[in-house]
Order: C-alpha cells, then sequence, then structure tokens
C-alpha cells in the first residue's frame, strides 16, 4: 500500500498540471460448471467456486506523456489459509505502460499493455477472463480523424536464468508465448462504412536454435444501414506452426444485424474456421490467436479458450436477440456448431459433424453507478461426435454452466485540469 499511497501523492502533486484519475474494481463472479469447457467425465462431479478480481486503475496525462497502472489480485475465495504465510493467488501489473506524444496524431508506448481491435477477434484484451490478457511490446500510434495505423514490435525472454547471470543464449521455452511479434493496424472510416486491415507475424521457439515464423493477415469491416448493420471478415494464415509443420488456414465470418426499435437487436450470422484434413501434412487448422474467444464461440468456452478440440475446425451458425431498457439488458443466443474438417473414430470410420447445440441466457442490471450485476446460464447438447473430439468418451449428452457476477468499479478521484 505504501506505494500506491505515494503514486496518488505524486498524482495530487502535479493535478494543477495534468489530467489524472484512479479507480477501483472489485469483482467477485460465482461459478457452477456442470460441463463448462468439456463434458465431465461419469467419474466427476461438478464444481462450484468464487474467484475475485481486485484491481486500481492509476493514470496520468499531461501535454507530452500518458501512464497508466493497473496492479490486480486475482484470487479463488479460500484458496489461501486465513492466518496463513502463503499466498496463492496471482498478484501483479495487469498493465503498465507509459507513452510520449510527439504530436497530437502521433505517439509511441512502451511497457505492459492490453491489445484489443475492431471487434476483438484477433487480439482482445480478454476482460471476461478475471485475469486479462497483456502484451509485453513497444508500440506506435497514427491516430487522425478518419485514419488509425498501429504498429507493435515484442520480443519475449523467460527468467530460468535471471540476471545477473544471463550471460549467453536467449532460448525461449516453456512458456505458451510467442519469442517475438511484430503487428501492423490500419483503420478508415468512411460515412457509413469502416474497415480495418491487420497482418502480424508471430515467431515460436522450437529448439535452442530453431524458431518458427507463421503470418496472420486479414480485413474487418462494418456497414451501417439502419435499420440494419452488416459485418465481413477474413483471416488467412501461413508460414510454419510452432512445430514447424507448413501452416495454410483460414478463417471467414459474416453477420447481419437487425435493430427494428432502439431496444431490441437481432443478429444472424455465420463464423467458419478451418481445420486439419485428414491425411494432410500441413496444418490447416486456424488459430485464432489473442482475440477474446469467449465473445464469439459460445459462451461455455468448448472451442478456442485453452482447450483443444482435435484441430478440426469450427462453422458456427449462431442466432442473438438482445434487449436494452434503462438499467436492464436481457440476451438469449443460440449456435449451432459442426466441425470443419472429417471426424473419425478408433475404427477409422466418419462420425458426423454436428457437434451440438449451445443456448445462453445472460441479464445485466445497474444496481446504481459504478455497480453492475451480471448473470446467466447455458446449457449444451452435444453429440457424440463432440465428446470424441473432447476425449471425453463417444456418447451423446448435455452440460451446463450457470455464473452470477457483482462488479464496483467506482472512480476515487479525478482531476480534469489542462
Amino acid at each position: 500500500m505504501r506505494i500506491f499511497s505515494l503514486i496518488l501523492f505524486l498524482f495530487l502533486l502535479f493535478e494543477t498540471q495534468a489530467q489524472t484519475k484512479l479507480s477501483a474494481e472489485i469483482r467477485p463472479r460465482a461459478e457452477f460448471r456442470d460441463g463448462f469447457k468439456r463434458p465431465l467425465l461419469q467419474s466427476e462431479n461438478p464444481a462450484f467456486f468464487i474467484e475475485q478480481r481486485s484491481r486500481i486503475y492509476l493514470s496520468y496525462r499531461n501535454e507530452k506523456m500518458d501512464l497508466v497502472l493497473v496492479p490486480q489480485d486475482i484470487r479463488i475465495w479460500g484458496n489461501t489459509d486465513q492466518a496463513g504465510k502463503t499466498d496463492a493467488s496471482l498478484t501483479n501489473f495487469q498493465q503498465a505502460w507509459a507513452g510520449f506524444k510527439l504530436n497530437a496524431s502521433h505517439r509511441f508506448l512502451v511497457g505492459r499493455m492490453e491489445l484489443d481491435y475492431d471487434n476483438a477477434r484477433i487480439l482482445g484484451n480478454l476482460d471476461w477472463a478475471q485475469q486479462g490478457r497483456s502484451h509485453d511490446l513497444f508500440k506506435y500510434e497514427y491516430n487522425a480523424t478518419r485514419n488509425r495505423i498501429h504498429l507493435g514490435l515484442a520480443f519475449n525472454q523467460d527468467a530460468n536464468t535471471p540476471e545477473p547471470r544471463k550471460l549467453s543464449e536467449t532460448y525461449y521455452q516453456g512458456l505458451n508465448n510467442y519469442k517475438s511479434l511484430q503487428f501492423v493496424w490500419f483503420h478508415h472510416d468512411f460515412k457509413q462504412l469502416s474497415t480495418s486491415l491487420i497482418a502480424l507475424n508471430e515467431g515460436r521457439q522450437y529448439a535452442p536454435d530453431t524458431s518458427y515464423f507463421m503470418q496472420t493477415a486479414g480485413f474487418y469491416t462494418q456497414a451501417a444501414l439502419p435499420p440494419f448493420s452488416f459485418y465481413g471478415e477474413g483471416y488467412y494464415q501461413t508460414g510454419n506452426n510452432s512445430n514447424g509443420r507448413a501452416k495454410r488456414a483460414f478463417l471467414a465470418s459474416l453477420q447481419i444485424a437487425f435493430t427494428p426499435r432502439p431496444a431490441y437487436k437481432i443478429e444472424l450470422g455465420n463464423d467458419y474456421l478451418s481445420g486439419d484434413k485428414q491425411g494432410s501434412s500441413r496444418d490447416e487448422a486456424f488459430d485464432p490467436l489473442y482475440g477474446t474467444h469467449h465473445k464469439f464461440y459460445g459462451y461455455m468456452d468448448y472451442f478456442y479458450v485453452g482447450n483443444g478440440h482435435g484441430n478440426k475446425g469450427l462453422n458456427d451458425l449462431f442466432l442473438k436477440i438482445n434487449w436494452s431498457q434503462k438499467n436492464w439488458t436481457l440476451s438469449v443466443d443460440g449456435h449451432r456448431f459442426s466441425a470443419a474438417a472429417a471426424i473419425l473414430n478408433e475404427e477409422g470410420t466418419a462420425e458426423t459433424r454436428y457437434l451440438g447445440t449451445e443456448l445462453d441466457w445472460t441479464f445485466s442490471y445497474n444496481l446504481a453507478e459504478a455497480v453492475n450485476l451480471k448473470g446467466g446460464y447455458s446449457h449444451l447438447f452435444y453429440t457424440s461426435s463432440m465428446a470424441l473430439i473432447k476425449q471425453t468418451g463417444n456418447q451423446s449428452g448435455q452440460s451446463s454452466w450457470a455464473w452470477l457476477m457483482l462488479s464496483f468499479k467506482p472512480t476515487l478521484f479525478q482531476s480534469e485540469h489542462p
């Protein structure tokens, strides 16, 4: 707490020359998991727990500099003894970066920061997860009225041989992360249309003297023709995966939204992510990289959220209905999941590609300013093919998941001086 008090004191000292803000967040979430991420085995019982995010958001801005510090603590209720001296929680800086403004349109940033672009398909901050997602990198930004260009550079190194003994080698091992990353993002706003282009080059280390590089490039566009909105995106991956296999994969998505009244929104769309073909020597399963996958492929996280499904790809046909009024928001989503590639059983016989249907009900209610209550219930009717690719047997069945989350995020101090 001494460091937080010191930072606050410095903000107060310079408040006449800069914009400063201090806010906090307490966000506990209770979850009942009866087949979340994968079907439960017959020998397993459902899980119930409460996980809490606690954060402090500190921001400082003057004519030439931006600075953001976000210390956080992530813990499961009860994972530490009441009077224990060991703590199994995650306590770190979710963000810690500084930016220097060259002029009104150009600036560069350095440090630990979120990357959240477009609809968060490829690069997202993963705010649903209590810990979020952060990158350590250098970023240059050009931000004008209608055009924006961002460039990012990262080089990661582990601490297996920490300073002062780190005198040779840069072998990056033991972490599921890229060793190097370069990306460029371009965005342009038209009158009723906006479009973005993105390209990434990701390097992963396979052995002390071997790294493989994979390239991802694509576009995201949206058009507004009230009461309709249209969304489209496509990405292609080439190069080599982390094991050296040639990569040739793609993602395509189309979506239409209809807003008959301000309170109602209906969305219909289809996401297609390619999968590995039987007998192919190439890796043809698209990797959505560092996006907020929980947002797209059903809230039960059966796909692309830290758990595999046999590299079979995904064909997701979805319908979403949303209603918002004053402090309330209610949503009902439906997903029909199919594999993009063939599924074979142990005998080599092809199984159905249909994986299951998921229904997600969610609500959000603002109890007061800076106080919000969210909750939801999801139910999945899965097929034997889903159980097969999830390696939980070969029988169809049902899974469910329920959650309730309370968020407090007040502003504790704010200065608006220029």
